[in-house]
């Protein structure tokens, strides 16, 4: 096969193509996540020179600087915070990292600092997060402009840098896109300096038509919170974590040198005797070679060091059936009397919202009923006369786990918690005297801390709740800084986003083996702190609805596994539809048997219910391997027209998974594609999902002529399981 080139800023022009991707950037070499001897070489020589004083900085390429800054009043940090006069001690070394942990003082502003620095041995990367203290007697000046990045990267070659990053979840059809672009204006400008702020974000937002929350300030709202900035032969790829707002600014001085920064957006604060703040958590992992091994890369160190894990090892995403919380214990017991007789291989059972409060009211779906009226946690008892324990009870019994939904965080106006407790909540309508809107449940206050941990606590051990799913359906910024005094700018946000991770912290500490659903209107609080403690299982709303459009859930996919091996979606499939439902295949499937009552599942026949085992069944096997490599195929784009096309690679196991789709404009029979995972001196046995036949093939011939797909129609799916067997 002749190899095409084709740059990834011509992929990124052409997003709506149907070109596929035959070689250049996007041809990684095989293995694409291995860590390289030279990798670990600079990033331990950047880690010597800030936990080592006096040892030399690799100048040519980062600041010979500590990488935070921060201004108190008009003192610069950089004035006293400097690598020659830390007090450093390093931790021993656990799971593969340890924390070196640097300290200064300044007599000047009474401020004390440390760095947490974490080493990873077994990737090249580092993160950290920055704590100030007012060691004084008296309030300090005011804290502003606090970098938690603040470097700048130097490229290696006389390329121009490129800048990939990831939209966020605002439940659009281009959620999670993967773009590339030059750092440059022009090709006759070379400088240019790209933000991610509130303000860019919105004006972003609404140049896409939005309508609805344009100033979305939660973190994955409108950009995932990573980005990788490639300089010729290698590149950076930084991480964000902070459940709130944060800014990141890329820049290119038309040189080479590219300033970089990043920390909490609204921030400007004096601090009060004893008082502490901390910056968000930063990630800095470097590469090597292709961008796609870096993202490889970054993909493999999320899984080991920032996802929830179980003995040892990354907790699995599940395949859940995703039922409503509004509907009559009875109902739950046929559809979890169905699933096991049907023999339907699904991990967790999952009840969404409407099965709280006092309301009478039916509530049979999300479209009838008062599910929004959330701040009475307690089981309905209209609803649910006998409670969820009998359900939960045959939930265990069928060898499934039981999801249930919480809103905790928000509460609206009349509940019995806030009528009793207004002084826990946050109001910002209450100089209108208007009261209809809801409530922020402040977790920055202790005491509301400690109200929802023991409720939703004691609703997990009372009910066998398996995995704890928060939803967060608003932007609580308005909220943060409502009658927030001008010398005290994000100290609310600051608490708030602290008592939600310490909140997350107690209930795994009280129920080891709890697993947590992060989701906020989808997706919406994906950053680093919340990965650490909890998955992604609802990844975008734009999958609530039967009217959406498949080949998006496809490039929702696509984009995702740039960065993320964990995450799931729905396929909203109610009908037997295969290709449907393999447009949400992914480390994890919300597989709902409901198809918003259409049609009762008692009227279904044996055809279908063999349809949905199958299904399921093959979701269970093709899981594993998208915790794997990902190598593109084609591009990542929603296009009628066009091919999507990608395969997952597992090292240790040498087999892979090849997932296609023919969409259903396309007039493109078959693609061929070089699959660089293959070694020429190996043969490798390739298996057709759907019909069962197996071909055995030389790993020359496929590097030589490429790997043919062919479709006999329109719309149609292909799984190609792929392994290495001499």
């Amino acid at each position: 096969m002749k190899k095409c080139k084709i740059s990834v800023v011509f992929i990124a022009i052409c997003f709506l193509g149907i070109t596929p991707l035959c070689a250049a950037e996007y041809v990684v070499e095989p293995y694409a996540s291995a860590v390289k001897p030279e990798e670990m070489t600079l990033i331990n020589r950047w880690l010597g020179f800030l936990t080592k004083n006096g040892a030399e900085a690799d100048a040519a390429r980062y600041a010979p600087a500590i990488p935070f800054s921060f201004v108190c009043g008009e003192r610069f940090s950089t004035e006293w915070i400097k690598p020659g006069n830390a007090e450093i001690e390093s931790g021993r070394w656990v799971n593969n990292t340890r924390i070196h942990t640097l300290r200064w003082k300044d007599g000047e502003t009474k401020l004390s600092c440390e760095m947490q620095l974490t080493e990873y041995r077994d990737f090249p990367a580092m993160s950290w997060t920055v704590f100030l203290k007012n060691e004084g007697s008296t309030d300090t000046a005011p804290v502003h402009d606090f970098k938690a990045l603040d470097t700048y990267w130097k490229r290696a070659d006389e390329s121009m840098p490129v800048l990939y990053r990831s939209q966020g979840s605002d439940g659009r059809t281009d959620d999670f896109v993967y773009t590339g672009e030059e750092m440059r204006k022009s090709m006759w400008e070379n400088s240019r300096t790209v933000r991610m702020d509130s303000k860019t974000n919105s004006d972003f937002r609404r140049a896409l038509n939005y309508t609805l929350l344009d100033s979305d300030t939660r973190p994955s709202a409108t950009w995932l919170p990573f980005f990788n900035l490639q300089t010729g032969a290698d590149g950076l790829i930084v991480g964000i974590g902070w459940n709130g707002l944060w800014f990141a600014e890329i820049g290119h001085n038309g040189n080479g040198t590219c300033p970089l920064s990043a920390g909490m957006e609204h921030l400007n604060t004096k601090l009060l005797p004893g008082e502490s703040i901390r910056s968000p958590l930063m990630l800095v992992v470097y590469w090597s070679g292709e961008s796609m091994h870096g993202q490889n890369m970054f993909r493999q160190l999320i899984l080991t060091h920032f996802h929830p894990q179980k003995d040892g090892k990354p907790l699995q995403m599940p395949i859940c059936c995703s039922t409503w919380g509004g509907w009559p214990n009875q109902t739950h017991m046929e559809f979890i009397q169905t699933i096991a007789e049907k023999k339907l291989p699904y991990d967790y059972y999952w009840i969404d919202a409407g099965w709280y409060g006092k309301s009478e009211m039916d509530c049979p779906n999300v479209f009838n009923g008062d599910w929004q009226t959330v701040g009475d946690w307690m089981v309905n008892k209209h609803r649910h006369p006998e409670m969820l324990k009998p359900i939960s009870d045959a939930i265990h019994k069928a060898n499934m786990k039981f999801l249930l939904w919480f809103e905790p965080i928000r509460t609206t106006h009349g509940t019995d918690t806030a009528t009793a407790h207004p002084d826990w909540f946050i109001d910002p309508q209450i100089d209108t005297h208007m009261g209809s809107g809801d409530l922020l449940l402040d977790l920055g206050k202790p005491e509301a801390k400690k109200y929802i941990t023991e409720t939703v606590s004691g609703l997990i051990t009372e009910n066998g709740i398996d995995c704890y799913r928060e939803d967060f359906n608003f932007d609580p910024f308005p909220y943060w800084t409502h009658r927030e005094a001008p010398d005290r700018a994000g100290m609310r946000e600051m608490r708030f986003v602290e008592g939600v991770y310490a909140y997350w912290d107690e209930l795994l500490r009280r129920h080891p083996g709890l697993a947590i659903d992060n989701c906020a209107s989808g997706g919406r609080r994906i950053e680093l702190e919340a990965m650490k403690r909890s998955m992604p299982l609802w990844r975008t709303d734009y999958n609530c609805f039967p009217h959406l459009l498949t080949e998006a859930t496809q490039a929702h996919t696509f984009g995702m596994a740039h960065w993320l091996p964990a995450n799931s979606t729905s396929p909203f499939v109610g009908q037997p539809d295969t290709y449907q439902f393999r447009s949400a295949l992914s480390s994890g499937v919300v597989a709902s048997l409901d198809d918003l009552g259409v049609r009762p599942i008692a009227e279904r026949t044996d055809e279908e219910w063999d349809w949905w085992r199958i299904r399921i069944e093959e979701a269970q096997r093709a899981k594993p391997f998208f915790y794997g490599d990902f190598y593109p195929l084609t591009n990542g784009n929603y296009s009628l027209e066009s091919w999507l096309a990608y395969h997952f690679y597992l090292p240790g196991q040498k087999s892979g998974l090849i997932v296609a789709f023919r969409r259903p404009k396309s007039d493109v029979v078959s693609m061929t594609f070089d699959l660089t995972t293959i070694k020429p001196e190996a043969k490798y046995e390739f298996e057709d999902a759907d019909t069962g036949e197996k071909v055995t093939l030389s790993g020359a011939e496929i590097r030589k002529n490429g790997y043919t797909l062919k479709t006999n129609f329109p719309r149609e799916s292909r799984l190609i399981y792929y392994r290495q067997i001499k």
